[in-house]
């Protein structure tokens, strides 16, 4: 009998010791692989490549409602090519911006010799140049304090029409409150 005790003892500490030691393992890989601890439970990520980025772009600040906080590299309008994909989320910005949503953008100042910054301050869009001591080659796009829009695809006919692109959509307050801090930082220095 003691012996049986003593095996049912070993393996209830055994199965305590492992319950441990996985919930360890397991925080300690989040703090390892989240920054801030941001990790994405309970979120939705999507995968978007090449020409997917336009459409669901596109949607998003079509359906935007409170805020587009934007960080880019390169943010190109055409006005020869009214309908290009590049021109169309121009005006999408434009168009939020007269819906109420606030729209803020900071774009590198690689993108000085272009349409779109002159055409989204006309139209009373808040757009900042970085300084020019710092190249912001971030593509950013944080929509309503829940969407993150974030990859390698610039707003240019290259980025948007051409290149090879990896993008993903991620809905998750927890992580655009991570970029909302990154881009409300990045603005007060701009």
């Amino acid at each position: 009998m003691e012996i049986k005790n003593r095996l049912l003892f070993g393996i209830l500490i055994g199965i305590f010791i492992g319950i441990i030691l996985a919930v360890e393992v397991i925080h300690f890989a989040n703090l390892r692989t989240c920054p801030e601890n941001i990790c994405l439970t309970g979120s939705e990520a999507i995968p978007i490549s090449d020409r997917g980025y336009f459409p669901v772009v596109h949607d998003a600040f079509q359906n935007a409602q409170n805020s587009i906080h934007i960080v880019t590299f390169e943010l190109k309008y055409y006005p020869q090519y009214k309908q290009s994909k590049e021109n169309i989320l121009v005006d999408d910005l434009v168009e939020a911006y007269r819906r109420g949503v606030d729209v803020r953008i900071i774009v590198d100042q690689y993108s000085k010799q272009n349409n779109a910054y002159e055409y989204l301050k006309e139209n009373g869009i808040a757009i900042k140049h970085d300084s020019e001591d710092v190249t912001t080659h971030a593509k950013l796009v944080i929509i309503d304090g829940k969407i993150v829009i974030l990859g390698s695809t610039n707003f240019s006919y290259y980025g948007l029409e051409k290149n090879n692109e990896a993008d993903a959509m991620i809905v998750s307050e927890e992580f655009a409150r991570y970029f909302e801090n990154y881009f409300e930082r990045l603005w007060k220095e701009n």
